[in-house]
């Protein structure tokens, strides 16, 4: 049996296709098989990709039409032959050539279902591999190579750094959801929920290419970002997972600007769902409800609260007194101006 089959799904990236590719063939583990599934590109990935698997018959080629990154990793697990799966994008880079190697070897050596290593990131000005990870991003990292339990480490981001038994994904029925954004997070615990434990290597294991990709934002893509997150906050929920459930309402507030800006009533019954599992999107809701239909103004010395439509002038005594010390400024101000009127005309008279 194949010991590893590293599956990646290409849409458009002929400019780093080939870089991407190098960094699976040159691996120390050779008995590999690359799954590349060209997801309906429309520049030169499906030539590359058909040129490269000419040279290296490892490489597996499946061509069609575009059907979204969650499909396409999900039909790659239903075509591997693998005894482990992992998953590359194809603009990112394995940092060495034992990565797989490494991997693989303390999976056996371990009898675990899930070995991966630490997460990093470059860029296309600056090759290094970065991992100013903390905080939120901590998850990022291990301290040291050993055994974790998942509910130790209840981290949901940097799902590619990890093999997965094959036989267990498909024997457990997880997959991708089939979601335009966030389908990665909610996966990988699935997963780890139901491995209950893996093997982490504290070794960089994978390099993610930053700052040159922009996301579009449209209201689909916020609406899935929404389930996806609110399929965390359930997993989290149901198998007691706090440090989970935080990580979760985090990167509901990393995508507020996007979320507000998208925000209709259509949103509604997402966020009551998300509201079941965690109380912060209770509050967010009852703020952006209190919103909606509440609004308080200023004028003259009362306070306007208007609700439904009705308004409410309630007299207020800071604004009385600003009022009046408005009223007074004014006073000396125009006091001002006559003593100024009245030296110029006396200036002049003696002149």
């Amino acid at each position: 049996m194949t010991k590893v089959s590293v599956i990646i799904p290409v849409y458009n990236v002929e400019k780093y296709l080939r870089e991407c590719l190098d960094s699976v063939i040159n691996q120390t583990l050779k008995d590999i098989e690359i799954i590349c599934i060209n997801d309906g590109s429309t520049d030169n990935s499906g030539k590359i990709l058909d040129e490269c698997a000419g040279n290296d018959n490892r490489i597996k080629v499946i061509h069609k039409k575009n059907e979204g990154v969650g499909k396409t990793r999900n039909l790659g697990i239903n075509k591997a032959s693998g005894e482990f799966v992992c998953f590359m994008d194809p603009d990112d880079l394995y940092p060495t050539n034992d990565i797989l190697e490494t991997l693989y070897n303390k999976a056996i050596a371990n009898n675990v279902l899930i070995c991966g290593g630490e997460f990093s990131s470059f860029s296309n000005d600056n090759s290094s591999f970065v991992q100013n990870y903390n905080n939120s991003f901590a998850g990022y990292l291990f301290p040291e190579s050993r055994l974790y339990n998942y509910k130790e480490y209840q981290y949901d981001y940097g799902f590619h750094r990890f093999l997965y038994d094959r036989e267990f994904l498909i024997r457990n029925n997880i997959y991708f959801p089939l979601y335009k954004r966030f389908q990665d997070p909610p996966f990988l615990v699935n997963a780890m929920i139901k491995s209950s434990k893996f093997y982490g290597v504290n070794k960089i294991s994978y390099a993610y290419r930053r700052s040159y990709k922009k996301v579009i934002w449209t209201q689909e893509k916020i609406k899935d970002l929404l389930q996806g997150i609110c399929d965390n906050m359930r997993y989290a929920y149901n198998n007691h997972l706090p440090n989970l459930q935080e990580y979760s309402y985090e990167h509901f507030e990393q995508h507020l600007p996007q979320i507000r800006k998208n925000l209709t009533i259509s949103f509604l019954p997402q966020l009551l769902n998300m509201a079941k599992y965690n109380k912060k999107i209770r509050k967010f809701i009852f703020k952006q409800i209190f919103n909606t239909i509440c609004s308080v103004r200023n004028e003259d010395i009362r306070k306007v609260i208007t609700i439904f439509g009705i308004k409410f002038k309630l007299k207020s005594k800071e604004l009385e007194q600003e009022a009046k010390i408005k009223k007074l400024n004014k006073r000396i101000k125009n006091l001002k101006e006559k003593l100024k009127n009245i030296e110029e005309r006396n200036h002049a008279a003696k002149s």
